[in-house]
């Protein structure tokens, strides 16, 4: 069950029992230091690392939610996206309409040496530009 889990799944898990350990390890040195006050720097000096520890751990966790959220939210326009151009595809032809829903705007470019840049600026969430060099003619 535990492998089905997406890799950031998982690994928040560890990180949370990661975390749990080093709470418990703090607890225990807590007990040493209280009967051995003679070394007292040296536990909280342990425990002040484990708190970082921790502290490291969970902004790990954070991040890695942050990530699931952006990738959940990525998927959905995606899904978005490809119902448009599904639905534009079950067409026999691409009609006017259905190619400016798609293509906010064209952009050409003839360079000096007479090639040509082509910029596709699209409506979707599928933004690109597409570079695309023409052999100039050579009957000229």
């Amino acid at each position: 069950m535990a492998e089905k889990k997406p890799l950031y799944d998982r690994q928040v898990q560890l990180h949370i029992e990661k975390i749990k350990m080093l709470h418990q390890q703090i607890e225990d040195l807590i007990i040493e230091r209280i009967g051995d006050h003679e070394h007292a720097s040296v536990y909280n000096s342990m425990i002040e690392k484990r708190e970082e520890e921790i502290k490291s751990l969970e902004q790990k966790i954070t991040e890695l939610r942050r990530y699931d959220e952006v990738c959940k939210q990525r998927r959905e326009e995606l899904k978005s996206t490809s119902e448009l151009i599904d639905k534009i595809l079950e067409e026999e032809r691409i009609s006017d309409v259905n190619l400016r829903m798609l293509v906010n705007q064209v952009t050409i470019h003839q360079n000096e040496d007479r090639s040509i840049d082509i910029k596709f600026e699209m409506n979707g969430n599928f933004n690109c530009n597409t570079v695309m060099y023409l052999e100039p003619d050579t009957d000229e």
